[in-house]
């Protein structure tokens, strides 16, 4: 196993000769330590690619009907340049934090790659919550964010020119997570933000803090908090959203087209002020 040519400690890479690669157990193991995981040179099929997904978790379906695989529809095809683009991958998120239970693995597949560029970036949360400024903490401890599938809706809306895309903001009602959130397997305090889905930051009791989203967004994904993965042919990267923000990042109009698959996650635990899991 290596890291990635100037990654940060967070990532780890797995090589062409590396059989772990198809190894759910391996991969799980590797996901403990690291947020993200960089596999080269794979080979797989739509369906192989949702059995290896099964083999972290129980696969996760995407609202986003229109653009599931036509023969796998736990697989999403990320198509920019299609018909129906999904939308939001450009904004710093993790996956399905609107949710009660949110996405907790994903795994995208570069399929069709632009010349240059079309690069993902992702940011280590856990590293962010150590590093925050002394004077937020007393803030942040128990603190909760709302989490809504409005904006993805509105602006699925928008790109399809389908009004009926806003629905999924009656399917979806919005949800309370703790801020700062124990890490599900380490119980370590993640920074828990989502720019796409986070509408607001309040006490548990309702009342705003004087924090905003756009404050921790913009510490979150700081230089030295991010990984930039340029793609290349075969890459796999599989990332745990209970630790990891990442956007993609490419210009209009360049086309990429990538396979993600999901698995199912818990209800988020909240880290108290002492450092337990509440």
């Amino acid at each position: 196993m290596t890291a990635p040519s100037g990654a940060p400690v967070f990532v780890a890479e797995l090589p062409a000769d590396d059989d772990r690669r198809y190894d759910p157990d391996a991969l799980l193991t590797l996901l403990r330590t690291y947020a993200v995981v960089v596999l080269r040179e794979m080979e797989l099929t739509p369906a192989e690619q949702v059995e290896l997904t099964r083999g972290l978790g129980e696969p996760q379906l995407d609202p986003d009907m229109h653009n599931r695989h036509p023969d796998t529809p736990e697989l999403l095809v990320v198509d920019n340049s299609g018909d129906t683009p999904v939308v939001g991958n450009n904004i710093w998120h993790t996956d399905g934090s609107f949710l009660r239970r949110p996405i907790r693995y994903t795994m995208l597949r570069a399929v069709a790659l632009p010349q240059s560029g079309g690069d993902t970036l992702y940011a280590d949360l856990q590293t962010a919550y150590e590093n925050v400024p002394p004077q937020w903490r007393e803030v942040l401890a128990g603190a909760i964010g709302l989490h809504a599938y409005d904006r993805i809706a509105a602006t699925r809306a928008d790109a399809h020119n389908n009004p009926e895309a806003l629905a999924g903001t009656s399917t979806y009602t919005p949800v309370r997570h703790p801020l700062i959130r124990a890490h599900p397997d380490t119980g370590a305090p993640v920074l828990f933000v989502n720019d796409l889905c986070l509408a607001r930051i309040e006490s548990d009791d309702g009342v705003p803090l004087e924090l905003t989203v756009a404050e921790l967004i913009a510490h979150a994904t700081q230089d030295q908090f991010v990984y930039r993965h340029q793609w290349a042919a075969g890459d796999v990267v599989v990332w745990d959203n209970a630790r990891a923000l990442h956007r993609a990042d490419f210009d209009a109009g360049l086309s990429r087209v990538m396979h993600r698959t999901t698995t199912a996650g818990d209800i988020p635990q909240s880290f108290t002020a002492i450092g337990e899991p509440a």
